[in-house]
């Protein structure tokens, strides 16, 4: 396995496995409130989820998982794309207020 092949597998695990925690700890607060907000990011932490479960199954079941050479660049960035999306919702909508003004 070459290096490129194991940084996307690499980047399909992190944005399958933060996508699942993110969902939980989504649900876990939202059961908590019941804020809409919150139930509506963490529809967005399933869809990434969901994402990631198909992507990674109709890579690897499919026997496509040398991804084009032209294409293979752009396919690591929409991953690590999405893995940065995840986290940064995570911290504009879960992160907590700072007492200062």
């Amino acid at each position: 396995m070459d290096m490129a092949a194991a940084f996307k597998d690499l980047l399909m695990g992190v944005l399958i496995v933060l996508s699942f925690a993110l969902t939980v700890i989504g649900y876990l607060s939202w059961s908590r409130t019941r804020s809409p907000r919150i139930a509506m990011v963490t529809l967005a932490f399933l869809v990434f989820l969901v994402k990631g479960i198909i992507l990674a199954v109709s890579l690897y079941l499919t026997g496509w998982t040398n991804v084009p050479r032209d294409f293979a660049a752009s396919f690591d960035l929409m991953l690590l794309s999405d893995v940065l999306v995840l986290l940064l919702l995570y911290m504009a909508l879960f992160r907590r207020k700072s007492s200062g003004a």
